[in-house]
């Protein structure tokens, strides 16, 4: 997984300049082409006899599914959403916050773990969120003093 994972949003490279770098809200259609990225990524990747890359396809197609069953492409919830992509959907949304985006700017780390948590049960499950939480506090801060 930790060499997979960097992969998962490898789709992005299908997805026009325009809407990824757009510095405001995504209207409807550019929603749409933002999250054909999962399957782009997880088409990229299909067929390899790799595990590595096997295991990127998968969480390529899977790190948007949120664990009530909202998410997509396909909806999937709870635990018919690969671990693989349960893991990584809380490590991406992390960075997202944790990080400068054209459309927002950073969150300290502590908004952003008060966010996770908040979602556990509804977008992550709840028990990688809890592991996230323990990682978290054990590790020291190195991010610039973000906490």
């Amino acid at each position: 997984m930790r060499r997979s994972a960097p992969l998962h949003d490898i789709g992005k490279i299908g997805v026009r300049d325009a809407v990824l770098l757009k510095p405001g809200p995504l209207t409807p259609e550019e929603k749409e082409h933002m999250r054909a990225h999962t399957t782009i990524g997880a088409e990229l990747l299909r067929g390899s006899s790799f595990a590595i890359v096997q295991a990127a396809e998968l969480i390529a197609a899977t790190h948007h599914e949120r664990w009530d069953g909202t998410g997509y492409p396909n909806r999937l919830a709870r635990t018919a959403i690969p671990l693989f992509g349960r893991i990584t959907a809380v490590a991406d949304v992390f960075d997202a916050l944790t990080n400068v985006r054209p459309y927002k700017p950073a969150w300290t780390v502590d908004r952003a773990m008060a966010h996770i948590t908040a979602e556990g049960g509804k977008h992550f499950d709840p028990d990688v969120v809890a592991a996230f939480l323990r990682v978290v506090e054990r590790t020291p801060v190195s991010t610039a003093g973000r906490r």
